[in-house]
């Protein structure tokens, strides 16, 4: 077995915890702390976590999977689907009894809802992520195929042709509002353009797949982000600006409202994206810089960050149920202590979970 890295181990609780900062981000204007300025933080500056665990998806099996080695594509398939797939479903099961019983709503258990709910990954609002690394495990020799492509023709060119791919393929996706009546008309096909970002891994390409070109080339890129500290710094400060500078900008002086805005600035933009492979190098090279350092909570944090993944919007809802059963106005609740809580609490959970059902791997 090829030894673990701690730079990619330790980023998954970093990315975890920007995670559940966009999904706290919601409550902040109904907190005591509601502020434009921390919903600018939860909501757009912590926007890189989502691709950032296919950036390192694209790591691990290209690290895992070397190009020049035999694939065995069927013992592949069966042990990813098994560590990922199982959870999936019944992590979504799980989650539709919640709001089954929660809202009386029996709809929630018909063939036909769950069998939507699992292929489009709708049985809560943040578990499609798994919907579409499964897509990525299933297309994983398309990937090689690739890779081996852009190997090829140089990826000093490849890397910025994928990447103004990736930025084309949001495009068009963003401004495809209106249906032809050929597509309203098939409800399959309908519902697969509608919930396209829901599966479709080509969304998330460019960051798998340099995900990938570091594992091949990680010598590169560490004497790269050793070397290079300071302006790999400046870069991530100076995209972080411009991402709060363009939300400003929106909100004062445009007035839009806060969704509309964080719509804009999401992950798949030209904004977003940048600001994601700025953060990811800028993280990487500060976990290399500080590799020697007691990082133990880091590390705790990212051994459990799959089940904290699973498990912490149902954390999230119950802490803000249980406010409201006891009285406490949210407008009392500073959203600091509201986040730090969902982090702990979520935490102990899955260490709960993982001591008790020792056959999930994360």
């Amino acid at each position: 077995m090829k030894e673990r890295n701690v730079i990619f181990d330790n980023l998954r609780g970093i990315c975890m915890l920007g995670v559940i900062a966009i999904h706290t981000g919601s409550y902040v204007m109904d907190s005591a702390t509601a502020s434009e300025h921390i919903f600018m933080l939860l909501e757009v500056l912590s926007r890189y976590s989502v691709p950032a665990f296919f950036f390192i998806s694209g790591y691990g099996l290209f690290y895992t999977y070397a190009l020049d080695k035999p694939f065995a594509y069927w013992s592949f398939i069966k042990k990813r689907l098994t560590s990922i797939g199982v959870p999936y479903v019944i992590w979504s099961l799980l989650y539709s009894a919640v709001y089954s019983f929660a809202y009386h709503d029996p709809q929630n258990w018909s063939l036909g809802e769950l069998l939507f709910k699992l292929f489009f990954g709708t049985a809560v609002y943040h578990i499609y992520f798994l919907v579409i690394l499964m897509w990525f495990y299933i297309l994983f020799p398309l990937w090689r195929k690739l890779m081996l492509f852009m190997e090829k023709c140089n990826l000093k060119l490849s890397i910025p042709l994928l990447f103004l791919a990736q930025l084309y393929l949001y495009k068009l996706s963003a401004h495809f509002w209106g249906y032809p009546d050929w597509i309203l008309k098939n409800n399959i096909i309908y519902n697969l353009f509608q919930y396209r970002l829901n599966y479709f891994p080509f969304f998330y390409l460019f960051i798998f797949m340099l995900g990938g070109i570091i594992a091949l080339h990680y010598k590169i890129f560490i004497s790269f982000i050793r070397n290079h500290f300071t302006l790999i710094t400046v870069v991530f400060l100076l995209s972080a600006s411009v991402n709060a500078a363009v939300f400003y900008r929106h909100f004062y002086k445009w007035n839009m409202d806060l969704e509309d805005i964080v719509n804009t600035l999401q992950q798949l933009s030209l904004y977003g994206l940048t600001y994601t492979v700025a953060a990811l190098f800028f993280f990487c090279a500060l976990l290399e810089k500080y590799k020697n350092k007691e990082l133990s909570w880091l590390q705790k944090l990212s051994e459990r960050s799959f089940l904290i993944y699973l498990v912490h919007p149902f954390i999230m809802d119950q802490l803000y149920t249980l406010l409201k059963f006891t009285g406490v106005p949210f407008t009392l609740v500073p959203m600091q202590i509201f986040y730090l809580a969902i982090v702990i609490i979520s935490y102990f959970i899955a260490v709960g979970i993982h001591k008790t059902v020792k056959t999930i791997k994360i």
